[in-house]
C-alpha cells in the first residue's frame, strides 16, 4: 500500500513536470511566432511606403531599412526582441534574416521564467551559486532558484509582396529616355497610387502585403547588397573608349562607377541601346517615335546598368529600365544625400550617374551623346545608392 502511494507521488510529480515543461513550450512558441513576424515588419512597411508613393515594391530590400547588415542591434532584432519581451520571453541569440531581400526571419527564444531543481537536484556548484545569489531563475510562481529549463522555440516567417504594375504610361514634354511615365501603379488588381491624386489609403494597402509562417528558411542566402543577379555567361570586362588606363579597381566603388560611365564621353544616344557589356544597337521605337536601330550607343538606363556593373566587377547587375533602377538599392531623397556614383532622377523617366560638384554624367536624348552635365535645374525625383559588393569599399 505504501510502495503503491509512492509510486502515484512519483507519477504526480512527474506528471506536473511535464505538464510544465509542455506549458512552457507553448508559451515559448507563441513568443517566437510573434517575435518572427515582428521582425519581418520594418521590411513591410518600406515596401508599403514605396507603393503608396508610386514606386514598385519589388526591389525593396532589408538594405532599404538596415544599410549596415553588420549592425550589432538592427531595426528588425529591435522588433522581435520587443514582442519577444511583450510575450514573457527572450531573444536567444541573433535574428537570422535569408532570402536575396531579406524577407524571411528566423527567430529563437526562451521563456524569462523557468522551472527549477529540486533539493535532490542541486549540484555543488548550484549550492554555491544558491549561497551566492548567482545565476538565479524565478518561476512562474515567484519561487526562486536555479533553472532546470526553459521553454525554447524557434519561428520562420516570410513577406509576400502584392504583384504590382505601371499603367496608363504617357509621354510629356521633350523625348528623353523613358520620357513616358505611369498614370498609376496597380497590385492585385487594387490602385495603390495615382499620378497627381490619391491611390488608396494605407489600411487598404497594408492587407495586400502578407505576413507568414513558414516551416524553412530561404534557398537563397542574404547578403546585405542589392544584387538582382548576373547576365548569362561569365562577367565580361567593358571596354574603356577614353584615351588611358581603365578605372583602379583601388578607387572606392562609388567614384569607379562615374569613372567607368565617363569612358564613353562623346558616345551617341541610343534608344534602347547599352549594357552591362558596353554599347549597343538600340530598339525601336521611344515615346517621341526616335528609333535607336541604326545607332549604337548608350541610352540612359543602359549606361548607369553597364556603369555599376563594370564598377563592381560584374557582381551587381541593376534592372535594365529607369522605373525599376529608381527602385532598386537605398532610395535618397534629397540633392544633399548624393555622393559619387549614386544615381540620380531629375524625373521618374531619366537616370544619369553623379559625378560630384553637382554634375552628373548622362545619355540624355536622340540626337546627343554621353555627356557630363550640371543637375542644375534639371528637377530631382529621386536618388539611389548602389552599396558595394562584400569586400569592397
Amino acid at each position: 500500500m505504501l510502495l503503491a502511494m509512492v509510486c502515484a507521488l512519483g507519477l504526480s510529480v512527474l506528471a506536473i513536470q511535464v505538464a510544465q515543461a509542455n506549458d512552457m513550450r507553448s508559451r515559448a512558441q507563441i513568443a517566437a511566432d510573434a517575435a518572427a513576424i515582428a521582425a519581418v515588419t520594418p521590411l513591410r512597411d518600406a515596401a508599403l511606403s514605396a507603393v503608396l508613393s508610386g514606386q514598385m515594391p519589388s526591389s525593396v530590400g532589408l538594405w532599404t531599412v538596415e544599410p549596415n547588415e553588420n549592425a550589432t542591434n538592427p531595426v528588425y532584432q529591435r522588433k522581435a526582441a520587443d514582442y519577444a519581451k511583450r510575450n514573457d520571453a527572450q531573444l536567444a541569440g541573433k535574428v537570422s534574416p535569408s532570402g536575396v531581400t531579406g524577407d524571411t526571419m528566423k527567430v529563437t527564444v526562451q521563456t524569462e521564467d523557468c522551472f527549477l531543481k529540486d533539493e535532490k537536484e542541486l549540484t555543488a556548484k548550484d549550492r554555491e551559486d544558491l549561497a551566492n545569489n548567482r545565476n538565479i531563475c524565478t518561476d512562474r510562481s515567484g519561487k526562486t532558484g536555479i533553472s532546470k529549463g526553459r521553454g525554447t522555440a524557434t519561428a520562420i516567417a516570410e513577406l509576400r509582396l502584392p504583384s504590382c504594375q505601371y499603367g496608363g504610361m504617357h509621354t510629356p514634354g521633350p523625348e528623353t529616355d523613358g520620357g513616358a511615365r505611369p498614370q498609376w501603379l496597380e497590385c492585385d488588381k487594387v490602385i495603390v497610387w495615382r499620378d497627381g491624386g490619391a491611390g488608396v489609403d494605407r489600411e487598404r494597402a497594408i492587407r495586400l502585403f502578407k505576413i507568414r509562417l513558414v516551416a524553412k528558411e530561404a534557398a537563397e542566402k542574404y547578403t546585405g547588397i542589392p544584387d538582382s543577379g548576373l547576365p548569362t555567361g561569365p562577367y565580361v570586362e567593358g571596354k574603356c573608349l577614353k584615351d588611358g588606363p581603365k578605372p583602379d579597381k583601388s578607387v572606392p566603388f562609388g567614384e569607379r562607377i562615374v569613372l567607368w560611365a565617363k569612358c564613353w564621353l562623346g558616345t551617341p544616344y541610343s534608344w534602347g541601346g547599352g549594357g552591362p557589356r558596353g554599347p549597343s544597337t538600340g530598339i525601336c521605337c521611344s515615346p517621341g517615335g526616335f528609333s535607336g536601330t541604326n545607332t549604337v550607343g548608350f541610352d540612359c538606363s543602359g549606361l548607369t546598368q553597364y556603369a555599376v556593373y563594370q564598377a563592381s566587377g560584374g557582381k551587381i547587375l541593376i534592372p535594365r529600365t529607369t522605373y525599376y533602377q529608381v527602385n532598386f538599392g537605398v532610395r535618397l531623397h534629397s540633392v544633399s544625400q548624393l555622393q559619387p556614383g549614386d544615381l540620380i532622377f531629375p524625373h521618374p523617366g531619366h537616370v544619369a550617374v553623379y559625378a560630384g560638384g553637382g554634375m552628373m554624367v548622362e545619355a540624355p536624348r536622340t540626337g546627343d551623346f554621353v555627356k557630363v552635365a550640371p543637375i542644375a535645374d534639371r528637377g530631382f525625383y529621386a536618388g539611389v545608392h548602389i552599396p558595394p559588393p562584400a569586400g569592397d569599399r
